[in-house]
């Protein structure tokens, strides 16, 4: 068992590191899907063009269980921008052993 282990090649690691990153992003972006479904909308959509100065933090909104939800949003939205880039970086290495 551990020789299997030990014999491991560089390309069945950079293999497994692209398999990891692969379900890491597909989990990711099901849970973006989730989390942005379960977001309602604000109503100050037409604020940007109007000049509306009302920002995320000014009303400390992010006790609520609406800016919570956007928390786990960027945060989900960053491991999906790492997961990916990481995925890309291990495949061009695959490809170039």
């Amino acid at each position: 068992m551990f020789n299997t282990l030990i014999a491991a090649t560089k390309s069945d690691v950079f293999f497994g590191f692209c398999i990891a990153f692969f379900v890491l992003m597909v989990l990711s972006s099901i849970s973006m899907i989730v989390i942005v479904i379960m977001q309602k909308g604000t109503g100050n959509d037409m604020s940007a063009i109007t000049g509306g100065t009302d920002s995320f933090f000014s009303k400390n909104k992010i006790s609520s269980f609406e800016g919570k939800l956007r928390l786990f949003t960027v945060i989900i939205a960053g491991m999906m921008l790492v997961s990916s880039i990481m995925f890309f970086v291990f495949t061009v290495l695959l490809n170039t052993l």
